[in-house]
């Protein structure tokens, strides 16, 4: 039987990923999943001309949505290029790993008050977001309750379609700027014994993954940003990075 591991890596890398099985109507429908009701059809926007940041809902899919987030703030429109727009309320995912789009709904999950519960544009409307992780959803296992863990660096291959190099050994203030600049986009995970860490946002989260966002060669200190709170940004100095992180993920040059 497979681990979900190894469902991930298969489905993650370019040319390797199964194909998704849509209904009668070639459209991926999934149920609600584990933190919500019923699914409500999101009226707003999907990709107006700027791209808020995607924040993270009551689903543990940090993997996933930590290097959305890092994506988009080193190249955007690589996330743009992912979504097109059909009628009746349908949108096409372009996974870069698979030949064909994933067709999805955009009627998505809400609680009972009807208040919508995974990933959401920041302050806004789930637009791109919630349609991009119901695709991936939809694609790895026809169920939201699938994404609950993973791997960073799976999660840029599903939006990139592009092996990424994960770094045991953590980087210093310097390094990360140096491939900040080059256009990469990073994250970083924590580990179980993180929350013994401070930080100014309180304990550091375990198992956690954030978007690293920038650095300060001069003081060692790192930037990141946290799915869950994608407006703020987490500044740790270098003692506190090294002691609260278990590696890093990296991509290639984005642009």
């Amino acid at each position: 039987m497979r681990t979900w591991r190894r469902t991930l890596r298969a489905l993650a890398l370019e040319g390797r990923a199964r194909a998704a099985r849509p209904g009668a109507d070639g459209v991926l429908h999934l149920s609600p999943g584990p933190h919500a009701t019923a699914l409500a059809l999101d009226r707003g926007p999907l990709s107006p001309p700027v791209l808020l940041r995607p924040r993270q809902g009551r689903l543990g899919d940090c993997w996933l949505m930590a290097p959305m987030l890092a994506v988009h703030e080193t190249a955007p429109e690589r996330l743009r290029a992912l979504i097109g727009e059909e009628a009746d309320g349908i949108a096409a995912v372009r996974l870069p790993a698979l030949e064909e789009p994933l067709r999805v709904d955009r009627r998505l999950p809400v609680d009972a008050r009807g208040v919508f519960q995974y990933g959401q544009r920041d302050g806004a409307n789930p637009g791109w977001v919630g349609v991009l992780e119901k695709a991936i959803a939809g694609h790895i296992a026809g169920d939201y309750a699938f994404l609950q863990r993973g791997l960073a660096r799976y999660g840029f291959a599903l939006l990139l379609g592009e092996r990424v190099s994960t770094r045991l050994r953590l980087p210093d203030a310097a390094r990360i700027l140096a491939w900040l600049t080059e256009g990469r986009a990073l994250c970083a995970s924590t580990h179980p014994l993180s929350p013994r860490v401070p930080s100014a946002a309180g304990p550091l989260p375990p198992n956690h993954v954030f978007a690293v966002v920038g650095a300060d060669a001069t003081s060692g200190h790192v930037h990141l940003r946290n799915p869950v709170r994608p407006a703020e940004l987490l500044v740790l100095d270098a003692r506190s990075f090294q002691r609260g992180f278990l590696s890093v993920d990296v991509t290639a040059p984005l642009r």
